[in-house]
Formats: structure tokens, sequence, C-alpha cells
């Protein structure tokens, strides 16, 4: 009876083994993490004022996202449809993305990336790949609603030339066990460099961590760091899922520094002032879709080379994700 309970142990010990190597390995080549890729022909004449928008997707699962529930492809074919009627309307110039699946089980293999670049008929798209795993096994019961494969991340469309893009690797839980941040995505920040005319912006997209105010606050350290690195000689635009409410918020969590370090800089502008804000803090909640109670999306700027013209939360978004996108237009100053 014990050789058989040794046995058994044994078993089930390697059996853990090779699926804990195997589920947290990745399903692509690194070289593609960072690809930049051509939907279509430049615009023929840049315009002064340009627009962006910022918008977690949430894999296109609407209210459903990190939920134990079974999806039918339906459920992500319309709501791409709905993302491409929306988001035509507006004709952005820029439109950063995060929790963008590229190849998921989740989502049905769409690359809801492309999908969007090509249907909006945007010049290029840079790819920024932060959770490439064989098998995630979340959410944890019931094991038929697990993620399985993926390969998600963030990413930025454009009107214009994409002349570089590059993935900055943030923190990762430094409060969490090895086992989960091996399944675990990275958070990450791009910073993706666009041609026009004689000068280059800066556009760099965000997505900070949700579950551990700590790591989120030395990620937004790490952030603020680079942002203010080129902030000096180009003109900068920081977006995405920042995790965290602004600090002059009616109602915190709890006291962090994540968004106040921003917003205290003097260099820095965002899309909706404090001021604004404080007139009608409803308005502004971007999550949930379903009954928004908070702030977790912004668009900040280098105030000595941008100038904000206007900006707003596109509501008309409703439920095709968990969060409301945000949007901005702006001039680049001489």
């Amino acid at each position: 009876m014990k050789k058989l309970i040794v046995v058994i142990v044994s078993v089930l010990v390697l059996g853990l083994l090779i699926f804990y190597f195997w589920g947290s390995s990745s399903t692509s080549n690194q070289d593609e993490f960072d690809k930049v890729v051509t939907y279509t022909s430049p615009v023929q004449n840049e315009p002064d004022t340009l627009s962006v928008l910022t918008f977690n997707i949430g894999y296109l699962s609407g209210m459903t996202n990190n939920l134990p529930v079974s999806r039918d492809e339906s459920l992500f074919s319309s709501n791409l449809k709905r993302s491409v009627d929306v988001l035509e309307r507006y004709d952005f110039d820029f439109i950063g993305l995060q929790e963008v699946d590229f190849n998921s089980a989740r989502s049905f293999e769409y690359n809801q990336f492309d999908s969007l670049g090509n249907e909006l008929d945007f010049y290029q798209g840079a790819y920024a790949v932060n959770w490439d795993k064989s098998y995630v096994p979340f959410p944890y019961l019931p094991i038929r609603n697990h993620f399985g494969k993926m390969l998600s991340g963030q990413g930025i469309l454009s009107k214009m030339q994409i002349v570089s893009n590059e993935i900055i690797v943030l923190d990762r839980p430094i409060n969490a066990p090895f086992y989960y941040n091996a399944f675990y995505l990275d958070r990450l920040l791009q910073i993706s460099k666009v041609q026009i005319e004689s000068d280059t912006l800066v556009l760099m997209n965000v997505h900070l961590e949700a579950f551990d105010r700590e790591t989120r606050e030395q990620q937004a350290d790490k952030v603020l760091k680079v942002f203010k690195s080129y902030a000096y000689d180009y003109p900068v635009i920081l977006m995405g899922d920042f995790n965290s409410r602004p600090p002059f918020a009616s109602e915190i969590l709890e006291v962090e520094r994540t968004i106040d370090i921003f917003m205290k800089n003097p260099l820095l502008g965002e899309a909706i002032s404090k001021d604004r804000y404080l007139q009608d803090e409803q308005r502004f909640f971007t999550f949930n879709t379903e009954q928004p109670y908070e702030r977790l999306d912004y668009i900040f700027y280098n105030k000595n080379k941008i100038r904000k013209i206007e900006s707003e939360v596109l509501r008309e978004a409703g439920d095709i994700s968990d969060h409301l996108p945000v949007w901005t237009t702006f001039m680049i100053m001489e």
C-alpha cells in the first residue's frame, strides 16, 4: 500500500512539473513580440490637429472578462464589428490598445489587433506582446473555462509611419509566488516613434499592474522616468490603463502614488483635467461599463511640446469591453 501511495504521489508531482514547464512556455518567436505591420497606405495630407484614443478592449469579451464562463465565438465577432462601427466614426489618427488578443484560445484565435488595423484603414500597427503561454489555467474552476493558449498584449495603430517600436518590461508582482508569475502576463511600456512631417511623435502605451499596489507604484516610477527622458526633445503622448484612481477622486480605496506622481509633475498635462473631472466625476469613469464607478484610463502629454484641444470618455463604446476608452485631440507646438 505504501509503495502504491508513493507511486501515485510521484506520478502526480511529475505531472504537475510537466504541466508547469509546458504551460508556462512560449508559443511564438520573440522576434514577433514588437513587430510593425503595414495594412494600407499612409494618409496623404497630414492634419494640423491630431487625435488619439486609448482603449483597454478586454479582448472584446465585454463584462465577462476574467469570469469563469463559457463564451461563444459570436460574442467576439459581434464586439469586433461594434468596435469598428464606433471607432470609424471618429477616424482617430492613433489608437493605443491594451488586452488585445493576437492569437489566443480564449477569443477563438482571432487576431483582434490586425482585424482592427485593417477594418479601420490604419497605415501601420506596432505589436507589444506581453502574454505568451502554451496554457493559462485561469480562471481556476471549472477547468473547461481556462484561457488555454495565450498570445495577447498591447498595440499601437497609426495613420502615419511608425519608425521604431520598443518594449520595456516592467516589474513583476513583487508579492506573488513564483508559480503565479510563471503564468502571469508581463506588464509593458510600449514606445513607438511616429513620423509626422518634420516632427517625431513619441507614443507610449502602458498597462500597469492591477492587483498589487506596491508593484504598480514601482512601475509608475519607471514609466515617469522614461517619459521624462523623451519629453524635452520630443512631443510625447503617454496613454493606457493605469489601474488606479486619480488622487482627487471622491472615493479612494487606498492611498497610493501611481497617478499622483504624474498629476503633480509640472511637465505633464492630462486629457481630463482635475477641475473638469471634479465638476462631473461620473462622466469620466472608465470602469466598469455595466455600472461605471471609477477612472482607470488616462492620456498624459508634455505641455512644452503639445497643446491639448479637447477630450472625452467615449461612452458610445458601451459594453464592448469592461473599460470605456478615452480620447483627446491635440496639436504639436513649434
